[in-house]
């Protein structure tokens, strides 16, 4: 064989090895939840308070919202490794290969920074093995709106100093769980945090007026924004041969009557203010014009350097996590940062979550396509629940609306991955029926029922019929 013989067939060998080493990542099909709203023990192994623990048990939150004081104390029992095992066994029925779940940074260090909790540590590491073991994919989130209340008395996020306490937890975790979990995400929804949230939490003491309130918030989404960027780049420093992303909540705007400008104009608003301002610094990095003339006549102080957008985009996410639930539907009447659009539901019968709308999904989907480069995408949470129906009888509870929602997205999901989206899995909030924040134990969104005096878990109609949807979309 002369040499350039040998050449051409080392470079036919180094073509086949590529080709058949790369294999092909399955889609994954999952379900989601939360720390705090599942996993109860909430004084259990030396775990600290959490700002959460703060507001359900002190705070008393939820009798502004529902009229009676919960707490996520006991919430599902998640945390105890005989209920959770029970509940991987659920999820091995239902045919899912994915697990969204959070840390309890409360638990891990308790005081927010300084001493580790070792119980709290091997705790996780076992229910990770056990996922694992059982053929699941922990996407495990760092921080879903909770973290050490001893930080919130020092002031949170409006605290220059939180992003450090925070890459040092964050750094904690990595060293621990790095080399066996696949997929992190460092946040979970910055807006619903910091525009959404925090405006509900503060609405009896806040003196401002509405729009410099709202605006008010936009530097503790920068500092979130610029944390993020910082632990990303000290994710791939490590060289963890896994991926790190963000959640964001996506809610394409549309007007209440498209036939009226001033809703039209309303909705272009709004869908800035929701989506772009955080899509932007992401894969543009720059804020939309439209809201920063908005951030500086509302909020002089905020002032985001260019090094600073350099830097956020300069450490793009690995993957992007879309939580969708309904798009926004705006009036022109509605104050342009007031979130009265959370109220608009031109539905007849009205979801837990807003209208029911599966097209604008694969609209967003499709406008991160065309518009931001094509990220990696999983939707990680999406779901639903209408009172009438998750209502136990005869031990079964029928919810074909639920049922029907989530077939709809899925459809209009693929549709969109078929055409180009870069969508790699879908993932429903939620498993079971939990704490849901403000709503306490009044809204269930999960495909379980669950009994929360007893801990009794009975899937629903929609469990059977996301299993079928899973299993006949085997090797996508």
């Amino acid at each position: 064989m002369t040499m350039k013989q040998i050449i051409h067939f080392l470079f036919l060998l180094c073509i086949y090895e590529t080709t058949f080493s790369q294999k092909k990542e399955p889609f994954l099909w999952g379900v989601a939840t939360c720390a705090y709203q599942v996993e109860g023990a909430y004084q259990t192994d030396g775990k600290g308070e959490s700002k959460w623990d703060f507001l359900t048990n002190k705070v008393g939150i939820t009798q502004f919202t529902i009229g009676e004081k919960q707490t996520g104390n006991v919430s599902i029992n998640m945390y105890d490794r005989t209920q959770y095992l029970k509940d991987i066994a659920l999820m091995k029925e239902l045919g899912v290969n994915s697990y969204r779940m959070s840390l309890d940074w409360s638990r891990i260090i308790p005081d927010g920074t300084g001493a580790v909790n070792e119980v709290a540590l091997k705790h996780y590491d076992i229910l990770i093995d056990d996922l694992l073991a059982a053929g699941i994919e922990p996407f495990v989130t760092l921080y879903h709106f909770d973290f050490p209340n001893v930080l919130l008395q020092k002031g949170g996020w409006n605290n220059p100093e939180m992003g450090n306490w925070y890459s040092n937890y964050a750094s904690v975790v990595f060293k621990r769980y790095g080399q066996k979990v696949k997929h992190f995400i460092t946040f979970n929804e910055p807006y619903i945090e910091f525009f959404l949230v925090e405006n509900m939490l503060n609405a009896q003491s806040n003196k401002l007026p509405a729009n410099e309130y709202y605006m008010s918030r936009m530097q503790m989404a920068q500092r979130q924004m610029m944390t993020n960027a910082s632990v990303i780049k000290m994710y791939h420093d490590l060289k963890l041969k896994g991926e790190i992303g963000i959640v964001l909540n996506l809610n394409p705007a549309a007007p209440w009557d498209a036939k009226k400008s001033e809703d039209v104009k309303a909705a272009e608003f709004q869908d800035v203010l929701i989506n772009d301002l955080f899509l932007n610094p992401l894969y543009k990095g720059k804020y939309p014009k439209m809201a920063l003339d908005s951030l500086k006549k509302y909020n002089p102080s905020f002032q985001p350097s260019d090094k600073d957008l350099a830097f956020i985009a300069s450490q793009k996410p690995d993957f992007l996590g879309v939580n969708f639930y309904a798009p926004a539907i705006v009036k022109g009447e509605d104050s342009q940062m007031s979130l009265k659009w959370l109220d608009n539901n031109p539905d007849s019968v009205k979801s837990n979550v807003g209208p029911v709308k599966p097209e604008y999904l694969y609209k967003i989907l499709m406008r991160l396509k065309n518009e931001y480069g094509n990220p990696k995408v999983f939707i990680t949470e999406n779901g639903t629940g209408f009172v009438s129906e998750d209502v136990k009888i005869n031990g079964k509870i029928n919810d074909p609306m639920r049922a029907d929602y989530i077939k709809r997205h899925v459809e209009y999901a693929l549709k969109a991955k078929k055409e180009g989206a870069n969508l790699n899995g879908y993932m429903v909030w939620s498993g079971w029926d939990n704490f849901e924040w403000v709503s306490g134990y009044t809204k269930r969104l999960g495909l379980i029922y669950v009994d929360f005096k007893t801990q009794e878990r009975t899937p629903k109609q929609s469990f059977y019929e996301y299993q079928k949807i899973i299993k006949s979309h085997k090797g996508l």
